[in-house]
């Protein structure tokens, strides 16, 4: 199905998905907060990294807005959404500034479990969360497939500067940083927006917050996106005892 968004790409999307498919249908775009925060933030001739990039809705964003003087790197393991990804990419005309990584973003380099749902799409991931993907409310059928992975700290030395890194990988968030230690560590990167989903993330739970508190420790501050695109400063308490936000946004 093709897509005509509000913000002027188009996408080509599974008709057959429920999880991102509807939204696009009835309201040409889908999280408007993230896509006002990349419009006011993401300029031309920044490096962005897209972490879960589905069939390139947020690639396609970021893209348009570092123009052809910037580098998108766009993550996605499963084959089906990579499929669309890249005819999403070449449609666009995208290839002279988006890279696309066939892998999961994990803490290492080799083969990974991935869970890869057919009609809520958006909800893959390398957490075993079987359970919260298929319910009585939410009936769905999930594969699990064989992906490759790699760290995001693969390309320590590459960039000057990365802008930003757009995390949504349901669950799979301590892993992501796990693999771009020397990254953060390197100081290259200015913002890192992440999904978060404390079901999700399970026995991972408490070392990814304890994570975010040595980072916090470092200098990283904390920030929601309110509805027009603007960070909206929070305590790591408060992110903790709610769990579950679509953004937190870090930087420096």
């Amino acid at each position: 199905m093709l897509i005509s968004t509000t913000w002027g790409g188009r996408l080509l999307v599974p008709a057959d998905d429920i999880s991102l498919m509807p939204e696009l249908v009835a309201n040409g775009t889908y999280d408007a907060p993230f896509t006002a925060f990349v419009q006011r933030n993401i300029k031309p001739g920044d490096t962005v990294i897209d972490v879960g990039a589905h069939v390139g809705l947020f690639t396609l964003l970021l893209a348009y807005n570092v123009w052809d003087t910037g580098r998108v790197i766009a993550y996605e393991p499963c084959p089906r959404m990579l499929e669309l990804l890249r005819d999403n990419v070449g449609m666009g005309w995208l290839g002279d500034r988006v890279e696309i990584v066939a892998k999961a973003a994990a803490a290492t380099s080799g083969t990974l479990s991935f869970l890869a749902p057919t009609r809520y799409t958006m909800t893959g991931s390398l957490r075993p969360v079987e359970h919260l993907l298929t319910t009585q409310d939410r009936v769905d059928t999930v594969d699990r497939i064989e992906v490759e992975a790699e760290p995001i700290d693969v390309h320590v030395g590459r960039f000057e500067q990365i802008d930003l890194i757009k995390i949504d990988v349901e669950g799979a968030e301590n892993q992501v940083f796990t693999g771009m230690e020397q990254l953060l560590a390197s100081g290259v990167i200015r913002r890192v927006s992440f999904e978060l989903a404390r079901e999700h993330m399970g026995d991972e739970w408490k070392p990814f917050t304890e994570r975010l508190r040595g980072l916090e420790a470092d200098g990283w501050t904390f920030s929601t996106i309110s509805d027009t695109g603007e960070p909206q400063p929070i305590a790591l308490r408060t992110v903790f005892e709610r769990g579950r936000f679509s953004h937190v946004l870090m930087q420096r």
